[in-house]
């Protein structure tokens, strides 16, 4: 159940890489993973004190290593612009959109926008665009969004992205990991002429203790009885769910693979309702109105 290790063992010395939600899980076991092999990595997180904890964490781990930490927080669109502006780098070669939030009670942004169309997508969404000429100044930037297999079973409420109307903490994630391959599509699209890729990933069933508080599996004790031993079981580590971001970030084979979906360290199919070309491009359009940036 834990999937493949990463099939390559490639090294990236002295390749600039952004991990965001890296101070704990699996942007943590990604981030550590890519130090290793010589990148030079921003740990882009909302807190600052666990993302230093971090960092110290993975340089005691790996000598010599460059990390460094950075504020971001992704429900805020200023936050995002002081991120970009602020960055001295010139170049990335890697850029990872991992954080994420689940299964979060309805809550607006100070932007007006729900708390996972926000963190999971919008945040991400205004940050790659942002990124881009710095993508496009490495010889081969790559962009790596994290979904879920939770979008297989969603839709995107144009009309009501915040979904108001009829909130479900289920709905609101599975609408944003959804969100997140379609921008994938897309994007894959506007870039084709240029060295930059970008695909998606479904990280599989992992042991989050983060996630899993808000989790209908922990809404009671006898439930968390009868299936945490099981879930413990079979679901993957940080590090096991680790290695298909890793693999999409060091593979030389993947330089000029752009808008794929990956499950343990291999393509997957698009979901029918991944495939809706005119979809990904309306929501593009729709995003780029709501976070205030032009259409590439």
């Amino acid at each position: 159940m834990g999937g493949p290790d990463c099939p390559n063992s490639q090294r990236i010395d002295g390749k600039r890489v952004i991990v965001t939600g890296s101070s704990s899980g699996i942007g943590f076991e990604v981030a550590l993973e890519l130090a290793k092999r010589g990148g030079h990595l921003i740990l882009a997180c909302r807190d600052e004190t666990a993302a230093e904890s971090a960092a110290n964490d993975i340089k005691k781990r790996v000598r010599n290593s460059s990390v460094t930490v950075k504020l971001l927080n992704l429900s805020s669109l200023k936050s995002v612009l002081e991120f970009a502006e602020t960055l001295e780098w010139d170049r990335l070669d890697i850029l990872v959109n991992n954080a994420g939030l689940a299964f979060y009670p309805f809550e607006k942004t100070e932007d007006g926008f729900e708390m996972h169309l926000a963190s999971n997508y919008l945040g991400h969404f205004l940050l790659t665009h942002l990124m881009l000429p710095k993508l496009k100044a490495a010889p081969n930037g790559r962009i790596i969004n994290v979904s879920s297999q939770a979008h297989v079973v969603s839709e995107i409420n144009m009309f009501d992205l915040n979904r108001e109307s009829n909130y479900t903490p289920r709905e609101a994630f599975g609408q944003s990991k959804l969100a997140l391959v379609l921008m994938t599509c897309e994007l894959a699209r506007r870039l084709k002429d240029t060295s930059v890729t970008i695909n998606a990933l479904n990280p599989g069933i992992v042991r989050s203790t983060k996630h899993m508080r808000r989790s209908p599996l922990s809404s009671s004790l006898m439930i968390k009885v009868a299936m945490y031993p099981w879930m413990w079981l079979l679901m993957k580590t940080p590090s096991q769910a680790a290695q298909t971001y890793i693999y999409l970030a060091v593979a030389p084979e993947l330089t000029n693979v752009s808008g794929k979906y990956f499950c343990d360290c291999q393509v997957t199919e698009l979901s029918n309702n991944a495939k809706d070309e005119k979809m990904a491009t309306d929501l593009y359009i729709k995003s780029c109105e709501l976070v205030h940036t032009d259409p590439i």
